[in-house]
């Protein structure tokens, strides 16, 4: 399809259909199409060690990890996670998750905005989908939010994790993931494992006899 080919507002069935043919990935908002943009090195590195702890816990699970290279369909929208747990059958030619169940996003200075709000929306209209969490790049700080009894994710369910001594729960899955393992690699995590150096007020050693 052309770009002067492009329809006003996309359909499901066209952008599905045209972003299977494209060398990049695409995200469907709200009836346009968007190109998905790199990232940076602490945005990968988080996304990667998510991927890497949700891929052991899993194991031996049917449920399995999934993203950033596989969709979600989301309400009428497309989106690309950084990372997420999807139950439902595997197909290995689907370009859809079957039952996606919890959803990871890593902030970014340019979507921070999105992921808090319009992303949020989105998932909330997916009922499969249980847990949401965004994850900090800058601070160890994650947000979570969990469907209600009344089947929906919003402010209402929100959780707030700080501090690398903390941990992300999803009771569900019987899955704990260490907040210091999430940011493993980051200058802020190996500064907060380093051994302090004495202060220049310290006492000196007293000798032992």
């Amino acid at each position: 399809m052309s770009e002067a080919a492009r329809p006003a507002a996309w359909t499901w069935d066209q952008y599905l259909d045209w972003e299977s043919r494209q060398p990049i990935r695409h995200e469907l908002i709200d009836g346009q199409v968007y190109a998905m943009t790199g990232g940076t090195a602490a945005h990968d590195t988080i996304g990667n060690n998510l991927r890497f702890l949700l891929r052991t816990h899993l194991h031996g699970n049917p449920c399995r990890p999934q993203g950033p290279d596989f969709k979600i369909k989301a309400g009428p929208n497309g989106r690309y996670p950084d990372a997420f747990i999807d139950c439902g059958p595997f197909d290995p030619n689907a370009l859809v998750a079957a039952e996606p169940v919890a959803v990871f996003e890593v902030l970014s200075k340019t979507t921070e905005w999105f992921d808090l709000a319009l992303k949020l929306r989105d998932y909330d209209a997916v009922p499969s989908i249980r847990f949401y969490a965004v994850i900090s790049q800058d601070k160890p700080r994650i947000i979570v939010y969990t469907r209600d009894e009344n089947h929906r994710l919003g402010p209402q369910t929100i959780h707030l994790t700080e501090g690398l001594d903390a941990a992300i729960e999803l009771p569900d899955f019987n899955i704990t993931l260490p907040v210091s393992a999430l940011y493993e690699g980051l200058a802020f995590a190996r500064d907060a494992g380093a051994p302090r150096p004495p202060s220049a007020s310290s006492e000196p050693p007293r000798p032992l006899c």
